[in-house]
């Protein structure tokens, strides 16, 4: 069982070179932009997201961006050969693990993302937010709760269980 003493006080998943460490990814999501610069800008400068390496075409513009948040929590940005039609990412959302939402949240709403959910305190020791990215797909950021109760496994599923939904 976790406890609030056990909880890292630095992201456990970047450790020293994280950010350009070159490994096989297990698994990636592929993300189309509506215009890969800003939307690379804007998840490298809002949520903290780095530059693994940004592949350009001969006019020095972007043809696919890889980003990365934490070791093996990398994504990857291209542009969208046609309009993206709305609703993008429906029933999906990508989640990361980070140990502050609510300066993610505060970063977020300070750069004028839209905030769609949290931060909120879950009943499984978690506490969330969701933003929308610049063309509406959902990250959902996930941190230890500092507030939640804490238990054995039976104990946060029947809090689970017991929730609203």
């Amino acid at each position: 069982m976790t406890t609030p003493n056990d909880l890292p006080t630095t992201h456990p998943y970047r450790t020293d070179g994280w950010e350009h460490e070159i490994y096989p990814m297990p698994a990636f999501p592929v993300i189309l932009a509506s215009n890969l610069a800003a939307s690379a800008r804007w998840y490298q400068g809002v949520l903290g997201f780095v530059d693994v390496f940004t592949m350009r075409a001969h006019d020095d513009s972007p043809l696919l961006a890889h980003l990365r948040w934490s070791k093996w929590a990398d994504v990857l940005l291209t542009q969208a050969r046609t309009p993206l039609e709305p609703p993008r990412g429906r029933g999906i959302t990508m989640n990361f693990m980070t140990l502050d939402v609510d300066d993610i949240a505060a970063r977020a709403r300070a750069a004028g993302a839209t905030v769609l959910e949290g931060p909120i305190d879950r009943p499984w020791n978690a506490r969330d937010v969701t933003i929308a990215d610049p063309d509406g797909y959902r990250l959902n950021f996930t941190a230890p709760s500092s507030t939640a109760a804490r238990g054995s496994l039976e104990e946060v599923i029947s809090r689970v269980r017991q929730s609203p939904r």
